[in-house]
């Protein structure tokens, strides 16, 4: 088997590592293209993947993300051309094109809602050979090409057959066993389909980091508030020891959906705030129905101290009945890396 991944967010790396990993373990061949975005392309160092980068991110604004686009397609067409792969594969525009001009399948991932990445949706789902999506997103009903797994994009990576969070961690914190830390991770909201959209302010974090800091120590990690006081706390390990440290802390709070996810299906207190609550299909159900994760709009922010300082004061009582729900959750969802593997294998039988 040969695949080709094409990449664009630290999130893809997660996503697809251990589909990566099994494909050259049954001695097949990948070819990895990526966006240098965040730490995207040292990720890929850190879990020793090979990685061609493409194109570098910019603005949001329609035209640098139009020009980057048009960048990255010609580079993957011209890595696909020499390689052959078997499919393409990626939260990628450019691999559906790709793959019609060079007879091959495309599968590609999504698991935000159309409507809210509307770009994304229009351009790279009609030119795709199979659009993948949680099946609660089935409703979006993109026809025959449309696959649904049950679960999340998150349990490729944080299923527990393949993610024990490792205590060494808490050492590198500095953090005893049992004792409360907290993680507040803050996004720059850049991207194209992000304009408009508003998360956790400076002002807001800062706010959240004086209520924390009462209870246990509080790190911050973040693409802006570089140069005010939060710089200070900010967190100290590599990025590939961050879901370690995630799935130890007393709680989460961020305006990132993919780092709420996360902690939801690791089971930990968090909390999202962010102009998205209410929009996002995959959150909502981790909210409402397995009860992991609660959203607060930013006008909402009196109400979201309100349920912050209700965990922190029952926290153990939380932390156990969250336990018990993401239980419940696992019981109802795939292995999603193991799912990824099937999937690919069957589909390319038939082409």
């Amino acid at each position: 088997m040969r695949l080709l991944f094409d990449l664009g967010h630290p999130a893809h790396v997660h996503l697809f590592r251990h589909l990566i990993a099994r494909v050259r373990a049954h001695g097949g061949e990948v070819l990895v293209t990526a966006r240098d975005k965040d730490v995207t392309v040292g990720l890929c160092h850190q879990y020793g993947i090979p990685v061609t980068v493409l194109s570098h991110a910019h603005g949001g604004d329609l035209l640098s993300t139009m020009r980057e686009l048009l960048i990255r397609t010609v580079g993957v067409l011209r890595c696909a051309w020499k390689f052959r792969p078997d499919a393409l594969v990626g939260t990628s525009i450019s691999i559906g094109p790709v793959g019609r001009a060079i007879g091959r399948p495309s599968f590609v991932f999504n698991e935000d809602d159309a409507r809210v990445v509307p770009l994304f949706a229009k351009i790279a789902y009609p030119a795709a050979t199979y659009v993948v999506t949680p099946e609660c997103l089935k409703h979006e009903a993109h026809g025959e090409k449309h696959l649904t797994y049950r679960g999340y994009h998150e349990l490729s990576y944080l299923h527990p057959d393949h993610f024990t969070p490792d205590r060494t961690v808490l050492n590198e914190l500095g953090v005893k066993p049992y004792e409360p830390f907290f993680i507040l991770r803050c996004v720059a909201l850049k991207a194209h389909h992000d304009q408009g959209a508003q998360g956790l302010s400076a002002d807001l974090a800062t706010a959240l980091v004086e209520v924390l800091s009462h209870y246990g120590r509080v790190w911050v990690t973040a693409e802006q508030f570089t140069k005010n006081p939060l710089s200070g706390r900010r967190f100290p390990l590599p990025p590939s020891l961050f879901h370690d440290a995630l799935a130890f802390c007393s709680l989460c709070i961020t305006d990132s959906q993919t780092v709420a996810a996360e902690a939801a299906v690791l089971g930990v207190p968090n909390i999202r705030v962010n102009t998205f609550v209410g929009r996002i299909t995959y959150l909502e159900e981790l909210e409402r129905r397995y009860g992991l994760t609660c959203g607060f709009r930013p006008h909402e922010f009196r109400k979201a101290l309100l349920h912050i300082r209700n965990i922190l004061e029952n926290l153990d009582e939380i932390k156990r009945d969250l336990q018990n729900k993401r239980e419940a959750m696992l019981r109802e969802c795939v292995n999603m890396a193991d799912w990824q593997w099937d999937m690919i294998q069957d589909r390319l039988s038939c082409h």
